[in-house]
């Protein structure tokens, strides 16, 4: 198959047959094909060690046995999720405490007074109370990075760059109300009002209502108060402005305006700003949380990795408030 000869200078060279070349290839070939399978079916978890571990986050190893003990001991809302749905939100618990570890937050001496506490609350030596410790210690330290990010101080013109609209106040009137018996008795009173005749004397005059006793006073209404499109004329009319309302079986209803609430200026700009100081924390953690992802060394079982993987939703706002 090859055939050894000899050059000029005693140089030497190995004649290979064609047929022999194209057998090293398809060897080659067959090498390169049988370990594409194997990388393809081989179990590189169970080969690792990592076949019953949940995630690595940092510091802190969590397997599968022991995530599912978290959840047990993690409260009734925790019980009612499911396995991934709780690891998503434990994984970003262990993100926020190894976070809390790079700020330094373990090593503050109201985190240790904390610990301390905890520990002579609890008996030690039982494998379940030693995970309730470590569980401790991790929802505390992401609890305490959680505030320090979002309550660290801000510049006025940082806030004031976040728009948000305040619920408006549920509009309301002060009412008087005036019922008569039918359309000619609505005329003939709002003639009479037209005239110049006082609120207080028409309803002495002319009221048929249970509220004729007390001036025709029904007090604060809002729109629920109201058949569709009633309130919205009132808003529009005029104080002091007998206006018509709407008619039943037991006639026709008449109101006035005896009173507007007064817009209280600093309760709703101190609204606003409530609503801006939630905003900034919901952005400085959502930010946070995305640094933490992509500085942080983890490892997430792909069982639950999906899931895990997933920027989380806004809850992330309010936690550790």
């Amino acid at each position: 198959m090859f055939e050894k000869i000899t050059l000029l200078d005693d140089h030497h060279m190995i004649l290979v047959s064609r047929r022999m070349v194209f057998a090293v290839i398809g060897a080659l070939l067959s090498l390169t094909f049988l370990l594409m399978l194997f990388f393809l079916h081989v179990d590189f978890d169970y080969l690792l060690g990592r076949k019953d571990l949940a995630m690595k986050v940092g510091q802190t190893t969590i397997t599968l046995e022991e995530l599912n003990q978290i959840q047990a001991i993690s409260g009734v809302k925790a019980k009612k999720l499911d396995a991934a749905a709780f690891a998503s939100e434990f994984f970003d618990t262990l993100l926020y405490a190894e976070g809390g570890r790079r700020l330094g937050l373990d090593r503050r001496p109201d985190f240790i007074r904390k610990i301390a506490i905890f520990d002579q609350a609890v008996a030690k030596g039982d494998a379940k109370e030693t995970l309730s410790r470590a569980v401790f210690l991790i929802e505390e330290l992401a609890a305490a990075a959680r505030r320090e990010v979002s309550e660290a101080s801000y510049h006025p013109a940082e806030l004031a760059e976040i728009k948000v609209n305040a619920p408006s106040p549920v509009q309301r009137l002060h009412l008087k109300t005036i019922l008569v018996a039918g359309e000619e008795a609505a005329q003939q009173l709002l003639a009479e009002h037209d005239a110049g005749a006082v609120f207080a004397d028409l309803n002495a005059s002319w009221s048929l209502s249970l509220y004729r006793g007390v001036g025709g006073d029904i007090g604060w209404k809002s729109a629920g108060d109201f058949p569709p499109g009633v309130f919205e004329k009132l808003l529009e009319a005029g104080d002091d402005k007998i206006v018509r309302g709407f008619a039943d079986e037991a006639g026709i209803h008449l109101y006035m305006i005896a009173a507007r609430p007064k817009i209280d200026q600093a309760q709703q700009e101190k609204a606003e700003r409530e609503l801006q100081l939630r905003e900034l924390r919901r952005r400085r953690l959502m930010k946070y949380i995305i640094e933490l992802r992509n500085s942080v060394d983890y490892w997430v079982n792909p069982v639950l990795q999906v899931r895990c993987q997933t920027v989380q939703r806004a809850d992330t706002t309010d936690s550790g408030q």
